[in-house]
């Protein structure tokens, strides 16, 4: 008879302890992407195309193009 009380005393405690008591109030956090003020548009100037590799200046483009298409709204929050 003891061991069937300690056996739903343990169990009680089991499913009490799955219970939601939280009074915390819930932390919203916000992600902020800093990539678009830390990075930006590679700028060259004058001829520099021009004495680039062709696998430079479609890098720099593959980059510039990327950065438009995520930081191009940035400033408009």
């Amino acid at each position: 008879m003891q061991t069937k009380r300690i056996s739903l005393f343990l169990i009680t405690l089991l499913v009490t302890a799955c219970g939601n008591q939280s009074t915390t109030p819930t932390i919203k956090y916000i992600n902020v992407d800093s990539a678009c003020t830390a990075f930006g548009p590679i700028i060259t100037h004058g001829a520099d195309p021009d004495v680039m590799d062709a696998r430079t200046v479609k890098a720099i483009n593959a980059h510039n193009d990327k950065w438009d298409s995520l930081c191009e709204n940035e400033g408009e929050i």
